[in-house]
Parts: structure tokens; sequence; C-alpha cells
């Protein structure tokens, strides 16, 4: 990492283990052109996915993910397109029709969104496609549509731990968000961490 993650000045006070963990939120945008940052980040048994874009849109998501679902591959693999696709929902319903560039870190991801925008249809190894609760279209189905449906979008490789300051923020999100649904950051510090850091990440950024 090229510099100290803000994980480092998070509190670390015993609480409670939480089943899912969301927040989004809005911050002050930078100029020029839109980019979106995601990443994930993966536990035995908890998941959690980060993003940031220009546009001043973040957030986290953190929640269960019993072992026997997918291999622990599949899990980083579906847990970065998740990030993907909650990052993408946030920018596009409020910027529809403009190009976004995202960038993603996990070469495994950046093939399936590449094999999806040429209209592919592989998945992650293990992925349910039953719908989800109230008739859900599970999120990489609509992941995949997106992909392939939607233009003026670029999907690029990012590479991680190198010091750029959405991928760096992004990361720490995601961190956060699995700290969080563990217990050992409270859910109540997410309203005042996540923008923090976010308007922290896009102003250097903006340098």
């Amino acid at each position: 990492m090229g510099r100290r993650s803000p994980l480092a000045h998070a509190p670390h006070p015993a609480t409670s283990t939480h089943h899912q963990v969301l927040l989004n939120d809005k911050v002050k945008p930078v100029a020029g052109p839109i980019v979106l940052a995601t990443d994930a980040s993966v536990g035995p048994d908890r998941v959690a996915a980060g993003y940031l874009a220009t546009t001043g849109h973040t957030g986290l998501r953190a929640h269960l993910y019993p072992r026997h679902l997918v291999r622990p591959r599949s899990r980083v693999v579906v847990t970065e397109l998740r990030a993907v696709y909650w990052g993408l929902k946030a920018v596009l319903g409020e910027h529809p029709g403009r190009p976004v560039e995202v960038r993603v870190d996990n070469l495994q991801a950046l093939r399936h969104l590449h094999s999806w925008q040429q209209g592919g249809t592989d998945l992650p190894e293990g992925y349910d496609t039953h719908l989800r609760s109230q008739g859900r279209r599970p999120s990489l189905l609509q992941l995949q549509l997106l992909a392939e449906y939607t233009p003026e979008l670029t999907f690029v490789h990012e590479k991680a731990h190198a010091g750029h300051p959405l991928n760096e923020a992004a990361d720490s999100l995601a961190k956060l968000g699995l700290r969080c649904v563990r217990g050992t950051v409270p859910r109540t510090e997410l309203p005042r961490l996540v923008p923090l850091w976010a308007t922290g990440a896009l102003a250097a950024w903006a340098a």
C-alpha cells in the first residue's frame, strides 16, 4: 500500500456481530470523466464489497456467506463482481448514458466483465442463479445484463495496493465492512467513516 490505510484510525471496540451491513452515501464529486473503483474483502464465512466514484457515490456492503455456497476462490470473484454491480447501480442511477470507466483489481472478475460485454454467459463456478427473496434476479445476472447492454462502459485493470487513491479507498471500505459485520467496528461508525474516507480519497485523486 502506498500510504497508511485509514483503517489504522478506525475504532476497535468489542461489539456484537451482524448478519448484514450496508451503507450507500454521496459526497462532493470531483470534475472530469466518471471513474469508479471497486474492491472486495473476503473472510472464511463473511464477505464485503466497497466502491467509490468520482461522482461522489460511495458505499459498502457486508454479510454472512456460508462456506458451502461456492469455493473460496469463487467467493472472492463473486464479491468483487458484486462490488462492481453496487457501484454501477449507484452511478448509473444518477448519470444514465454517461461514459463510466470501472477500475477492478481482480483479473478473474475483469475477464467475466469483458466476456459479458461480448455477450458471454459464463459465471463464477458454483454461483447460484435461482431467484432471490421477493423474486429478485441475482446481482451477477443483473450485472451481466448491465455489462452487455449499457454503452459507454469500460472495464480496466487497476493494480492493487499501488497507492491509487480510489482503489485504496474502495479496499479500505470493503475491509471496514468486513470488520463491521464481524462486530469489531460498530455499525454506528459507518455514517461518519465512509464519507470521511471517500472525501479524502477524492481530494487526493483531484490533486
